[in-house]
């Protein structure tokens, strides 16, 4: 007699005892209101390197899905705001790495979050001229509100990276993010109203967000310096 999986369930499974579940510990965070740097030396890094890291709106409000849109006008693809400062135009990098949540994506998670970006640079360089080109390719966000065309372009990068990461790895990623919205939020459904939300984003949200979380004093920037080159000692004149 063939058994529905449910049955093999309750057979194996129906006697054993529900546990008491820990209470769910409060991760919370404190606003920050000054900005936190930071540096430590690598003996083995080649060139130095620079990140930087923005906490995260709560998920789920305007906000958040306004910084979703942020990241793909900062730091997402060649036509990214800090790529043509940093290394179109100024020449202080190769590339310019970054995102939200980097153990995934923007979805997948519960809590606080980060929004980082991080690059490497040459020695001759200096991390305070890499800050201040930074933030001057994030002023123009929190000065006025971003032109309906960039806007809309983020857009279409968000969606394109967002169906492309449902497909990857033969549906992974769908099920993956299906799977997140029944964990965090009780509704899987929430798949179907993602585009929406950010299609709900107005310049003036943009503007608004960019004023509150990529200020100074909501970031650390952490500095990793590479090992000063040993002189070889001078052989000493007979």
């Amino acid at each position: 007699m063939r058994r529905w999986p449910l049955q093999m369930v309750e057979k194996y499974f129906g006697g054993i005892k529900s546990s008491q579940l820990p209470a769910v510990p409060d991760l919370n965070e404190p606003k920050q209101e000054k900005e936190k740097q930071a540096s430590r030396v690598d003996p083995l890094a080649k060139r130095p390197a620079i990140a930087i890291a923005y906490h995260m709106p709560e998920r789920n409000t305007p906000e958040y899905y306004a910084m979703g849109l942020i990241d793909q006008i900062l730091i997402e693809g060649d036509d990214s705001f800090e790529y043509q400062e940093l290394v179109q135009k100024r020449g202080l990098t190769a590339a310019v790495n970054g995102g939200i949540n980097y153990l995934g994506n923007m979805f997948n998670y519960k809590g606080p979050m980060l929004f980082m970006a991080d690059l490497r640079f040459d020695p001759g360089t200096q991390a305070d001229a890499i800050v201040k080109a930074w933030d001057g390719a994030i002023e123009p966000l929190r000065t006025k509100p971003v032109d309906k065309e960039i806007l809309e372009r983020a857009r279409v990068k968000l969606r394109s990276g967002l169906y492309d990461s449902m497909g990857a790895v033969g549906g992974f990623g769908l099920a993956d993010l299906l799977a997140s919205f029944a964990l965090f939020d009780d509704n899987p459904a929430r798949i179907n109203t993602l585009v929406s939300q950010f299609e709900q984003v107005t310049p003036e949200l943009i503007q608004k967000t960019a004023q509150e979380y990529l200020r100074p004093e909501n970031r650390t920037v952490l500095v990793l310096e590479t090992k000063p080159a040993e002189v070889p000692a001078t052989p000493a004149k007979n």
